[in-house]
C-alpha cells in the first residue's frame, strides 16, 4: 500500500525500548510482520546502566547485577551473558579491577563511558534499520525521549530510511501530518530532556501551530496527557521508594503532562501517541482524540505496540500487539 494515495496507511507504533537490542530488532521487523508502511519509535532509546564485567585473570570474569553474582569464563559463556545483558537494555563492559576502582573515584569517567556505549549501540541500531528496511518501502521515524542524553543526537545521520523527527512536523501521508516532541515534564530522576510544563508547552506549540489540518493530525508526544488511563504510576517518596496504599499495594497517581493534555484538548488531533509510563498500557479518548500508550516490557525482551489503520476518513481501526 502506498504512503501517498487513496488507500489507507498502516502504522506500527512503539516506545521505551531502553537499550534492548532484541526489542529494537523486533520493532524493525514489525513493518513486514504487520504489513505496515510506517514504523514509529516514540522515545527513550537509551539503556539504563552500565554493568561491569570484571577480569579475574586466567580468562575468568565476574559480574554482579541486582544482587546476583556471575562467575564466567571467556568465550561462549561470557558472550552469552553479554548478549543477555544487552537484550535487557544494559551496557555490559569488560574492565580490569584497576579500571573499576578508577570508575568508582571519577563519576565523570562513568558518564562519559555511558554516553560512548549508548552512542555505539544506537549507531548499530541505525545500521540494522538501514539494512533491513532498504528496498522495502517502509519508512521509520524515531525520536529521543526524556531519558536520552543530548549526546546521542550526533549519531543520527541523513537517511531516507530512518529519520529523527524530534521537534519537527512531518507529512505522514497524503491526509495526515505528525507533530513530534520527545521531551517530558519534570521527573524525580532529573532526566536529560525533562522540562518544566511551561517549557514543554512552548516546545509542543512551536510544532503544533504549523499543522494545516489538526483534525487529521497525529501528535507523537512521548509523555502522556495528565490524569488519564495512560499516565498512572506509583507515587514515590523523597527516597524514590513507592508509597503504599492503605490496602497494602502501591499508591498510584497520575504523573503525565498538563501541557500535553492542554495541547490535545486545544488542537483535538486525530490520534495521540505516547509512552513514558511503562505500566499504563491503554487507550483513551480526550474529546475527539484517541490517545494510546502501548506500555513497555523491554526488560523481558517483549515488544509492545499498537497498529493503526489511517485513511482519509480518519482512524479506521487500531490493535494493541505484543511479541
Amino acid at each position: 500500500m502506498p504512503l501517498f494515495g487513496n488507500k489507507s496507511t498502516r502504522v506500527f507504533f512503539t516506545t521505551d525500548l531502553h537499550g534492548s537490542t532484541v526489542v529494537f530488532k523486533k520493532f524493525i521487523n514489525a513493518g513486514k510482520f504487520y504489513e505496515a508502511q510506517v514504523l514509529i519509535l516514540g522515545g527513550d532509546m537509551i539503556g539504563k546502566m552500565v554493568v561491569p564485567i570484571v577480569s579475574q585473570g586466567g580468562g575468568h570474569f565476574s559480574a554482579n547485577y541486582l544482587g546476583k553474582l556471575y562467575d564466567i569464563t571467556e568465550g561462549e559463556e561470557l558472550d552469552k551473558l553479554e548478549a543477555t545483558f544487552e537484550n535487557s537494555g544494559l551496557y555490559p563492559v569488560r574492565l580490569t579491577p584497576e579500571e573499576v576502582q578508577a570508575y568508582k573515584e571519577d563519576h565523570d569517567l562513568v558518564e562519559n563511558r555511558f554516553a560512548e556505549l549508548a552512542k555505539t549501540r544506537l549507531s548499530r541500531w541505525l545500521d540494522i534499520a538501514e539494512e533491513r528496511l532498504r528496498g522495502t518501502g517502509i519508512r521509520c521515524y524515531v525520536q529521543p525521549g526524556n531519558d536520552d542524553p543530548y549526546e546521542v543526537d550526533s549519531v543520527f545521520r541523513s537517511s531516507d530510511i530512518i529519520q529523527n523527527v524530534d521537534g519537527k512536523l512531518i507529512q505522514l501521508d497524503e491526509h495526515h501530518e505528525m507533530v513530534n516532541v520527545g521531551a517530558a515534564n519534570q521527573t524525580p530522576w532529573n532526566c536529560p530532556r525533562d522540562k518544566t510544563e511551561e517549557e514543554l508547552e512552548q516546545m509542543i506549540e512551536k510544532v503544533a501551530r504549523q499543522v494545516k489540518n489538526p483534525s487529521q493530525a497525529i501528535f507523537n508526544l512521548h509523555v502522556p496527557p495528565f490524569d488519564t488511563n495512560l499516565d498512572i504510576a506509583p507515587e514515590l517518596d523523597d527516597n524514590l521508594t513507592p508509597r503504599l496504599s492503605l490496602g497494602g499495594g502501591f499508591k498510584m497517581i497520575p504523573v503525565g503532562s498538563k501541557a500535553v493534555r492542554k495541547a490535545i484538548e486545544n488542537y483535538q488531533p486525530l490520534v495521540g501517541l505516547h509512552g513514558h509510563i511503562h505500566e499504563s498500557r491503554s487507550a483513551q479518548k480526550i474529546g475527539k482524540t484517541m490517545c494510546f500508550n502501548p506500555g513497555s516490557e523491554y526488560g523481558e525482551g517483549v515488544l509492545r505496540g499498537v497498529v493503526l489503520e489511517l485513511s482519509r476518513r480518519g482512524l479506521d481501526s487500531y490493535t494493541f500487539t505484543q511479541n
